[in-house]
C-alpha cells in the first residue's frame, strides 16, 4: 500500500469504527443471564438489533455485521481502510472467565474471517477477558500470533477496577513485549458504572462518555502502567475525552507532591506525548491542543462508524474543515488520515 502521489488524495484511514458478529452464541439464554450481548438480524426491514436478553440495547445498520455492506459503503463514502474493534458492549468483563474467554474468541475469529477476505481494506483489534489477566495474556498472543489481528481493544474499567492496578499489570507487560498496540474506548454505563448525573442519552455521549475515558488515561499515565512499559501503544477514543484539557491541573497537583516538580513535569509531558488519539472532537479548533498535547504525528482520523451520521462523523471532515481553519496544514492532516494510523498499528503506508 502506498500514499497518493502529488494530486491525489491521501490515502484515509478510519480507525475507530465497530463491528458485531450476526452469529454471536445465545448466552442470555444458555446461561440464564441477559447481559449477555447479542445481534438479531431483521432481514425484511434491513437493520439489526443488538439485544441483552429480551432488551434492546440498540438498531445498528447491516455495515455493523455484513463485511460486504461495509466495503461498499467505504468506498462510496472514499474511505480506504477500517481498523474494526468491537462493539463495546460485547466486551463482557463482568462475566465468568469461561464464557467471557468463549465470547471473545468467538468475536475474534469472525473479525479475523473479515480481515482475511477483505482485500487488504480492513485491519482488526480484538478483544480479551480482562477480568482473569492469565486468560487475557493467552487471548492477546493468540489474536496477534494465530489470527494476525493488529490489536487489541479494552474498555475504561473491569468490574470496578482501574486499569492502573497490579492485577493488569503483567497483560500491559506482555502487550509491550509483543509489540501489541491498545485502544481504549469509554464503556463505563455498558457494565453499570455509570455517572449519577448524566442520566439522559445525550449527556452519556457528550459528557460520560468523555469523563470515563479521562479516568482511563490519567491510571494509566499516573498509576504507573505507562512509566513501568514505556514502549507500549496506546490510543485513547474520542480525542483522548477531556484528558487532553485535564491533564494540566493533573500534572500541576502531581508535580507538587514532588521533591523535584520540573523532573516529574517532564517525565510527565513525556508519557502523554507518548500517547495517540483520535480526531473525533466534533470541533476542527480542538485538533490546535490535541497537537499541541501529543504531536501532530500522534493524531489519526476516527468517526465510531458505523454508530453516527457519516455527515457529522467522516472521518476526513473535521481535518478537511481545520486545514480551511488555518488549524493544521494540509501535511500535518494527511498524515492524520493515513500514515499515523498505520504506524500506531505497526505497518507501513
Amino acid at each position: 500500500m502506498s500514499a497518493g502521489t502529488e494530486g491525489e488524495a491521501p490515502v484515509l484511514v478510519d480507525l475507530h469504527c465497530h463491528f458485531m458478529p450476526p452469529d454471536l452464541p445465545d448466552f442470555a439464554k444458555e446461561l440464564g443471564d441477559d447481559r449477555w450481548p447479542r445481534l438479531i438480524v431483521d432481514e425484511d426491514a434491513g437493520v439489526g438489533r443488538v439485544m441483552r436478553g429480551e432488551d434492546l440495547f440498540r438498531i445498528v445498520d447491516p455495515p455493523c455485521w455484513d463485511t460486504t455492506a461495509r466495503l461498499a459503503e467505504m468506498a462510496a463514502n472514499r474511505v480506504d481502510y477500517h481498523v474494526m474493534s468491537p462493539i463495546p458492549v460485547g466486551l463482557t468483563y463482568w462475566a465468568e472467565v469461561g464464557p467471557a474467554v468463549t465470547y471473545a474468541r468467538h468475536l475474534n475469529d469472525w473479525l479475523a474471517e473479515q480481515v482475511r477476505h477483505s482485500e487488504g481494506k480492513l485491519r482488526g483489534l480484538g478483544a480479551v477477558p480482562l477480568q482473569d489477566e492469565a486468560a487475557a495474556i493467552a487471548e492477546l498472543e493468540r489474536i496477534v500470533g494465530e489470527l494476525g489481528l493488529s490489536g487489541v481493544e479494552l474498555g475504561t474499567i473491569v468490574n470496578g477496577t482501574e486499569l492502573s492496578a497490579a492485577s493488569f499489570r503483567r497483560f500491559f507487560h506482555a502487550a509491550e513485549e509483543m509489540g501489541v498496540p491498545i485502544f481504549i474506548h469509554p464503556m463505563a454505563r455498558y457494565h453499570g458504572y455509570d455517572m449519577d448525573r448524566c442520566r439522559g442519552e445525550r449527556e452519556s455521549m457528550a459528557i460520560e462518555m468523555l469523563t470515563d475515558t479521562t479516568i482511563a488515561a490519567t491510571a494509566l499515565v499516573f498509576g504507573g502502567v505507562m512509566a513501568e512499559c514505556p514502549r507500549l501503544k496506546i490510543l485513547l477514543s474520542h480525542g483522548g475525552g477531556t484528558f487532553t484539557w485535564t491533564y494540566p491541573r493533573l500534572r500541576y497537583w502531581e508535580a507538587r507532591q514532588s521533591d523535584d516538580a520540573e523532573r516529574t513535569e517532564r517525565e510527565l509531558d513525556t508519557r502523554v506525548g507518548d500517547l495517540y488519539v483520535d480526531s473525533l472532537v466534533h470541533d476542527p479548533d480542538h485538533l490546535r491542543i490535541l497537537m499541541s498535547r501529543y504531536g501532530a504525528n500522534h493524531v489519526v482520523a476516527g468517526s465510531d462508524y458505523p454508530f453516527m451520521p457519516t455527515r457529522f462523523t467522516h472521518p476526513a471532515i473535521i481535518l478537511d474543515e481545520a486545514v480551511r481553519a488555518g488549524v493544521c496544514t494540509a501535511a500535518e492532516t494527511d498524515a492524520m488520515k493515513g500514515r499515523n494510523a498505520f504506524e500506531f498499528i505497526g505497518e507501513q503506508l
